[in-house]
């Protein structure tokens, strides 16, 4: 028979209840602590990230920490919204992030992705905005309304009346026609009907600068006449080779006093783009009818291309006072002599073009 006294005791001592007790809360917190961990790292909050793909991503203006955190979540950016709004609120700075379009890699922690919005700068907003060669300024102002944000009637208004200045401008002229550059540019959200019209004045006395002056300076012509001339040929001329012929033309019959007879002049006076032009067009009065009067226009006709500016620059060597179209694609027949021209306008004439 078993003595009771030998018996393993079952009944925990007072201090062994407290070390039970304090185990147990040990390991339920433990448990908190380490669920608690896992979860803060599965929303972004802790960890490093597996950075991926490149994602475009647009923070609009007036975006709370939360709208930021949505935007980020749903690109892909980081795992949780709400891990980001933990985040922000833990590491402060969310109120430095700027609108704008930001490039970041899908997959980054929460803090990854605000610091890479704290120290990136948002790429601007901008749309591409083509002017054609031969633009009038009014075609600048249209297509700029059309195109971008910028208001036609503000361009119109600081560029007709020349409110900005250029080298290129002469005394008494108070339009910067033909002085803006036509090309392709890109109009981002900052830009302003001044910035703009800086850029393509700026680009046109560019391109003025890098052309040979010494043909223009023995021709007795200024800078701003050649383009003046430029932009005739611009009109006139569609075949590239033609351009330094039809300056040519244009020196030769300013040098024998003969008007330059240059239908684009009168299209110009008249304010209108059209393909024909009436026998009441050609008698218009005005100092751009190069018909009636002898001389250079006043100001260019319209913008001209890199092409039809260094024709004018840089002439062909010729004695040609005439040209006259001699097909339907646009080709010229060149001539000294006004006989040679009248039959030369015969032969296209009877074409059925």
């Amino acid at each position: 028979m078993t003595n009771l006294d030998d018996r393993v005791p079952t009944v925990l001592t007072r201090r062994g209840r407290v070390l039970l007790a304090l185990g147990i809360v040990a390991f339920f917190l433990g448990g908190l602590a380490l669920g608690g961990y896992l979860y803060l790292r599965s929303i972004g909050v802790y960890g490093e990230g597996v950075p991926g793909d490149l994602v475009s991503v647009e923070i609009p203006k007036g975006s709370t920490v939360g709208d930021i955190g949505r935007i980020l979540e749903s690109s892909g950016v980081v795992p949780s919204a709400f891990g980001f709004r933990v985040v922000a609120y833990l590491e402060g700075g969310a109120e430095d992030i700027q609108a704008g379009k930001y490039e970041l890699p899908q997959g980054l922690s929460a803090r990854a992705a605000l610091e890479a919005l704290l120290q990136e700068v948002p790429a601007p907003d901008f749309v591409t905005v083509t002017f054609p060669e031969g633009s009038w300024l009014t075609d600048f102002a249209r297509i700029l309304e059309r195109d971008s944000h910028i208001s036609g009637d503000r361009f119109l208004s600081l560029t007709a009346t020349a409110q900005l200045r250029s080298d290129l401008l002469p005394d008494g002229i108070d339009t910067l026609e033909g002085l803006l550059f036509p090309s392709t540019y890109q109009v981002i959200d900052k830009d302003t009907p001044r910035t703009i019209a800086q850029r393509l004045l700026g680009q046109m006395e560019e391109e003025v600068a890098a052309l040979d002056q010494s043909a223009i300076e023995d021709l007795g012509i200024s800078p701003y006449e050649a383009i003046i001339v430029a932009s005739m040929i611009e009109a006139e001329a569609k075949i590239p080779e033609e351009r330094p012929m039809v300056a040519a033309v244009v020196y030769n019959r300013l040098e024998q006093g003969i008007a330059l007879g240059i239908d684009a002049t009168v299209l110009y006076a008249l304010g209108e783009h059209k393909e024909t032009l009436t026998a009441s067009d050609l008698e218009i009065d005005s100092p751009y009818n190069t018909r009636e009067v002898v001389g250079l226009p006043p100001t260019p006709i319209g913008a001209p291309g890199r092409a039809s500016l260094q024709a004018a620059f840089e002439p062909a060597d010729g004695e040609w006072l005439y040209y006259v179209l001699e097909d339907c694609e646009g080709h010229h027949h060149f001539s000294e002599s006004y006989d040679e021209f009248l039959q030369y306008k015969r032969a296209y004439q009877a074409l059925d073009c």
